[in-house]
């Protein structure tokens, strides 16, 4: 499989039993996000703050015992952005 890391890729299964991955979501607790519960939240986002002074109109799905830590594991970001009709956004940074 030496032909994937010219794409920039590495077989998990070669570097799982020394990533210390067992232990990685140890604090995270079982979480459930319901976009038919989520979407008004997102609309509503959009009524409260203009693209351009939020710069990225996003909620993160944080997990329950990660607060503040805006992830769903300790690996693992995850976030639905709000781009409302006439809007572009911005450039990605990375």
């Amino acid at each position: 499989m030496r032909h994937i890391s010219g794409q920039n890729l590495t077989p998990l299964w070669e570097s799982l039993p020394s990533s210390g991955a067992e232990n990685a979501n140890a604090n995270c607790a079982p979480a459930y996000w319901n976009y038919q519960e989520i979407r008004p939240l997102l609309l509503e986002s959009g009524r409260l703050i203009g693209a351009k002074e939020a710069v990225r109109r996003v909620l993160v799905l944080e997990n329950p015992a990660l607060r503040g830590h805006s992830s769903i594991t300790s690996s693992l970001y995850a976030g639905l952005q709000l781009i409302m009709p006439g809007e572009v956004a911005a450039e990605p940074s990375a």
